[in-house]
C-alpha cells in the first residue's frame, strides 16, 4: 500500500481540466473526459465503476509507477516487494504467479496496448496524461480479454508547440529523482515529443552479510513519440526503453538466522532483526522495449482506428529465500525471464441515428521463455533431507569416507569433506500464444435520458507450452562423489557393516537426484502440450439520468481468460476462468456544494480462479514449490468515491471499499476445505486528503496531505495454520496497514519554477508480508515494508 501525498482522488479531477480562478464553489467542479469506452465521454456519463488519475498530479507527488497508486484507487492493491513480480488485484482478483504460462485477470494497457505478463507491467510512469481504473469485465472495450477490471495508462502525445520543463528531487538515503522533457513542432502537421526519468537511491537496508545496502531503485526510462497529422488523419509513432538494475528484495528471518522447526509461535519480529541475506547472485533487472504505431483516419460514416505495437523485456530476479546467513538454511532462487509480444488492433467507431457504437478486431502473438532457478549447498540438503526423512546423507558420506580413509590410510578419503558444496536444480519453460477476437459495444440512446448499452466478445486462444528439468548441475560435489566410488567408498562400508546394501544405494540415488524438479518426463528433453479455448462473453448496461448531473446505472456482464499452464508443474495445466459480475451504481454532482460522487454494490461469482500456492514436493522431500491452482469464489461489495471542492483554496477527498470475499469451492493443497472461507482481502479500505493552494509570496503555495488505511487481511484455516496470515500475532502477519504521506511546495509568480518537500509514509509504519519458502530448511522469511522518505524538489519550465 502506497498512498502518496496528495488528495489525488480530487487532484486528479483538477488537474485533468485545469483549475479555473472561479470564486464560487459550484463553478469549480470541472468536467473530466475520459476513453473508458472507446468514445470520448465525461466520467459522470460512464456507466462503469471507474475512477481516473491525472498525470500531473501524479507527478507531483512522486508516484514512480502503479505500485505507489493502489490506495488512490478502492479495491485495487499493487505489491511490489518484488520489482519484477508486482501482484496487482483488483476487487480482490488477481493472480499471484509470476510464471509464463498464466495470464492476469487485470488488463493493464498503456496507450491502448495489452502489457501482457506482469514483468513487464511495473513501468515507471514517464510524461503520462492519466490513468483509467475500470472494475468489472471490459472484453467487449479493449483488444484483450479483462476478466477482472482493466488499468489503462494514457501518455501525453506531441503538440504543435514548444514544450520544455525539467524536474530534479533529493532525498534521503542518497535518493535522486530527475526528469526531463521537450516538444517542439518539426514542419505542420508534424511533431517530436521525448521524455526521459532516471531514479534511484542507495537503499533502506544495511546488509551485515557483505556490508551492502538493500532495497534501493535503479531506473532510467525514455519516451519519445513523433506525431503527423494531415486533414482528419492522426498518426504517432512511440518508443518506449526502460533499463532497471537493483538487489535482491532484502528478506529478514523469522527465527532469528537458526534452524528451527517449531512454527509460528516461535517465530521473532523481523523488524527487530538484522538484514542478513547471503544469495548469490543477489539482484532483480529489467530491459524493456516497446514500440507502437497508432493512425486513426475517418472514413465516410465511421472511424477507423490501428494499432501496431510490439513489446519485448528481459527480466531477472534473484533473491535469498531462507532470510540468514546460515550455511545449514541456504537457498536461493532465481528467475529468468524474456517476453515478446507482437500486436494488431482494428476498431471502426461511429453514430448512427440513436446508436453510438464501435466494434473491432484483434491479434496478438506471444513468444516467452523462463527459466526457474533453485540455489541449494550440501550442508542446506542436509538440513532439508534431514527434516522430511531423518537422514543427512552428506554428513553421513563425509563421516564414512574421513572414518574409513583412516582406517585404511587412504589419504584421498581421510580429507574430503562433502560439506557446503553448491548445488543448482533448473526448469526450463517455453511458451508460444496466438489470440483472435472479435468484439463490439453498441450504445442505444432509447430516450432523451436513457441509455441501453449492449455488447459481446468472441474470443480464441492457442497456448503450445514446454517444461525441461535437467539433472542437477553441482560439479564440485561430482568431483567429489567420484574420489568416493574410485575408493570404493560404498562396497567397503558395506564390507564393513556400516551400511547395509539398501542403505548404501540409498545414499547413492539421493546423492545423484533432483529434489525440486525431478520430473522424469521432461529431463531428457522438453515435454510439450497444447491447449486452446474458445469463449463468448456478453454486455448488457441500462442507463438513466434522473437529472442532468445525476445518473443510476445498472449491468450485467461475463468475463473471460483463457487457460493456462503451470510453469513449474510438468503437464500441469488450468482451465479456463469465468465470471459474472452484476453492478448497480450511482454518479452524480452538487454542484451549489461543489461536491461530485460516485458509488456502486456489486456481486461477482469468479469460475476456476487461477491462484498461486506454496506446495512441498517430493512428498515432503523437496524443496516447496509455488505451483498453480483453482478455485471458485464470490464477493459482494460497495465503492464509494466523494470530492468537496470547499472553496478557491481548499478541497477535501475520501474513498471507501468494503468487500466480502470467499471461497465457494476450494480445497488446499494441505487438504483443508475452504468452502465458505475469506480468501484473503481484506473487508474494509479508504483513503482521506485535504489540498490547498493559497497565494505566497506573490507566488503559489501548496499542501498536500494523505491518509491511507487497508483493513487486516481475513484468515482462513490454511493460511492461519501456515502463519502467512496472523494480524494478531506478534509477528503481525497480514495486520492492517495505515500510511500518511504529506507535500509542501512553493511556485514562482511567473509558474515557471518552483520548489517542494515531499514526505512518504511520515509516521515511518513498516509492514510485514511472510513467506513460508524457507520453512522446508527451518528458516521461513519475511519482506518488511519501505521507512519513511524525505525529499527536497526543484522544478522550471522554458
Amino acid at each position: 500500500m502506497k498512498p502518496h501525498a496528495v488528495s489525488l482522488a480530487l487532484a486528479t479531477t483538477v488537474a485533468a481540466a485545469g483549475a479555473p480562478e472561479v470564486g464560487h464553489a459550484q463553478d469549480s467542479v470541472p468536467a473530466v473526459m475520459v476513453t473508458a469506452q472507446s468514445r470520448s465521454q465525461q466520467i459522470q456519463n460512464v456507466p462503469i465503476a471507474m475512477q481516473t488519475l491525472a498525470g500531473n498530479a501524479l507527478k507531483d507527488v512522486g508516484v514512480a509507477n502503479l505500485a505507489d497508486m493502489d490506495a488512490f484507487v478502492p479495491g485495487l492493491t499493487v505489491d511490489a516487494l518484488q520489482s519484477t513480480r508486482p501482484l496487482i488485484f483488483l476487487r480482490g482478483v488477481g493472480t499471484e504467479d509470476y510464471g509464463i504460462g498464466t495470464d492476469s485477470p487485470v488488463g493493464i494497457y498503456t496507450d491502448s496496448v495489452y502489457v501482457g505478463k506482469t514483468g513487464g507491467a511495473l513501468l515507471n510512469f514517464i510524461d503520462v496524461k492519466r490513468i483509467e481504473v475500470l472494475k468489472g469485465p471490459q472484453g467487449t472495450l479493449f483488444g484483450r480479454n479483462a476478466a477482472a477490471g482493466v488499468i489503462s495508462i494514457v501518455t501525453n502525445d506531441p503538440v504543435e508547440r514548444f514544450e520544455a520543463s525539467g524536474l530534479v528531487r533529493v532525498g534521503s538515503r542518497g535518493a535522486v529523482h530527475a526528469e526531463a522533457l521537450y516538444n517542439t513542432p518539426l514542419a505542420e502537421g508534424l511533431a517530436l515529443r521525448i521524455a526521459a526519468i532516471d531514479q534511484r537511491d542507495n537503499g533502506w537496508a544495511r546488509n551485515t552479510f557483505n556490508g551492502r545496502r538493500g532495497g534501493d531503485d535503479g531506473v532510467s526510462g525514455l519516451r519519445a513519440a513523433l506525431r503527423w497529422r494531415r486533414d482528419d488523419t492522426d498518426a504517432v509513432l512511440g518508443w518506449q526503453h526502460e533499463v532497471m538494475r537493483v538487489s535482491g528484495p532484502p528478506v529478514y528471518s523469522l527465527t532469528g538466522g537458526k534452524v528451527d522447526f517449531t512454527g509460528p509461535a516461535t517465530w521473532v519480529d523481523p523488524r527487530t532483526q538484522p538484514l542478513a541475506n547471503d544469495a548469490l547472485p543477489n539482484m532483480q533487472s529489467r530491459t524493456f522495449d516497446g514500440l507502437t504505431l497508432r493512425v486513426t483516419t475517418p472514413l465516410r460514416h465511421a472511424t477507423l482506428s490501428s494499432i501496431t505495437a510490439y513489446r519485448h523485456f528481459n527480466t531477472q530476479n534473484w533473491q535469498d529465500n531462507d532470510g540468514s546467513a546460515n550455511p545449514a538454511a541456504y537457498i536461493g532462487i532465481g528467475n529468468v525471464e524474456s517476453n515478446s509480444t507482437w500486436q494488431q488492433e482494428f476498431k471502426l467507431s461511429g453514430q448512427t441515428g440513436a446508436l453510438d457504437w464501435v466494434g473491432g478486431v484483434s491479434a496478438y502473438r506471444e513468444r516467452a521463455i523462463q527459466a526457474e532457478n533453485v540455489n541449494l549447498t550440501t550442508r542446506s540438503l542436509d538440513t532439508l533431507i534431514r527434516h522430511a526423512a531423518g537422514t543427512a546423507p552428506y554428513a553421513t558420506l563425509t563421516s564414512l569416507a574421513q572414518g574409513i580413509g583412516q582406517a585404511t590410510g587412504n589419504g584421498a578419503l581421510q580429507g574430503l569433506s562433502l560439506a557446503g558444496l553448491p548445488w543448482r536444480e533448473s526448469i526450463y519453460d517455453r511458451g508460444a500464444y496466438r489470440a483472435y477476437a472479435v468484439y463490439g459495444d453498441m450504445l442505444w440512446h432509447l430516450d432523451p435520458v436513457t441509455n441501453l448499452t449492449l455488447g459481446g466478445r468472441y474470443t480464441h486462444d492457442d497456448k503450445t507450452f514446454s517444461w525441461y528439468n535437467p539433472p542437477r548441475i553441482a560439479t564440485e560435489l561430482d568431483a567429489r562423489l567420484a574420489v568416493l566410488r574410485q575408493a570404493q567408498l560404498f562396497p567397503t562400508a558395506v564390507a564393513l557393516k556400516l551400511l547395509t546394501p539398501q542403505q548404501a544405494a540409498t545414499l547413492q540415488a539421493v546423492v545423484a537426484r533432483n529434489v525440486e524438479f525431478s520430473n522424469a518426463v521432461s529431463s531428457a528433453a522438453p515435454f510439450p502440450a497444447s491447449r486452446s479455448w474458445n469463449n463468448f462473453s456478453p454486455r448488457l448496461v441500462l442507463d438513466r439520468h434522473l437529472a442532468p448531473d445525476h445518473m443510476v446505472y445498472g449491468s450485467w456482464s461475463k468475463g473471460y481468460l483463457a487457460g493456462g499452464f503451470d510453469a513449474l508443474g510438468v503437464n500441469g495445466y488450468y482451465d479456463q476462468e469465468l465470471v459474472t459480475n452484476i453492478e448497480v451504481g450511482i454518479k452524480g454532482q452538487l454542484r451549489a456544494l461543489g461536491v461530485s460522487y460516485d458509488a456502486s454494490i456489486f456481486h461477482y461469482d469468479y469460475t476456476n480462479l487461477q491462484s498461486l500456492t506454496l506446495v512441498t514436493a517430493n512428498a515432503g522431500a523437496g524443496v516447496p514449490s509455488y505451483q498453480v491452482v483453482n478455485s471458485d469464489q464470490r464477493a459482494t461489495g460497495a465503492e464509494l468515491n466523494a470530492q468537496w471542492i470547499v472553496n478557491r483554496i481548499w478541497r477535501l477527498n475520501g474513498a471507501l471499499a468494503y468487500l466480502d470475499q470467499t471461497y465457494a469451492h476450494y480445497v488446499s493443497p494441505t487438504g483443508v476445505g475452504l468452502d465458505g472461507q475469506p480468501v484473503g482481502a481484506p473487508r474494509l479500505s479508504a483513503t482521506a486528503g485535504a489540498t490547498a493552494r493559497w497565494p505566497l509570496w506573490a507566488g503559489t503555495a501548496d499542501f498536500n496531505l494523505m491518509v491511507g488505511y487497508i483493513g487486516a487481511r481475513r484468515c482462513n484455516a490454511d493460511t492461519t495454520a501456515q502463519g502467512t496470515c496472523n494480524p494478531d500475532g506478534h509477528v503481525d502477519a497480514g495486520a492492517a496497514r495505515e500510511k500518511v504521506d504529506m507535500r509542501l511546495g512553493w511556485s514562482a509568480p511567473s509558474g515557471k519554477w518552483g520548489v517542494g518537500a515531499v514526505v512518504t509514509n511520515l509516521t515511518n509504519k513498516q509492514y510485514v508480508t511472510v513467506s513460508t519458502l524457507g520453512s522446508v530448511v527451518g528458516s521461513p522469511y519475511s519482506y518488511v515494508s519501505k521507512p519513511r522518505t524525505v525529499a527536497l524538489e526543484l522544478r522550471g519550465a522554458l
